[in-house]
């Protein structure tokens, strides 16, 4: 649990690219992410979570530089290292998450706890 600790703390330090844009929502039973990240390679993409932390990071590739005579004229798309920090809005078993990558989106999905309110009776002397 100290190294866990020790990395959040390196985490919150490290000056990044833009983050990727994330859309969150929940079910009855699941608490779900979708992040977009066009042009990734799956393979560098790197999904870490403890308690109700939430990172994902990765790397976007470099410029293509395929020859002496290409120019580029604009450079609007970031590239290189990224990370996304994402507090957890509800309970989930970080251990039960799944994450799948599809058309340049990663959906990541977590089983929320189901929590109960439990009544306590009062007992008399």
């Amino acid at each position: 649990m100290q190294s866990a600790l020790k990395e959040l703390k390196f985490i919150y330090s490290q000056q990044t690219s833009e983050e990727p844009l994330a859309d969150i929502y929940e079910t009855d039973d699941d608490l779900i992410l979708e992040i977009d990240l066009p042009g990734i390679d799956p393979d560098e993409i790197f999904i870490k979570a403890f308690n109700d932390i939430l990172m994902i990071e990765g790397i976007k590739s470099g410029y293509k530089q395929e020859n002496d005579i290409l120019r580029y004229l604009c450079l609007e798309r970031n590239r290189g290292h990224f990370r996304r920090i994402i507090k957890l809005p509800v309970r989930v078993n970080i251990s039960g998450g799944t994450a799948m990558y599809s058309n340049g989106v990663i959906r990541i999905e977590f089983p929320k706890i189901q929590e109960k309110v439990v009544k306590i009776k009062i007992e008399k002397e």
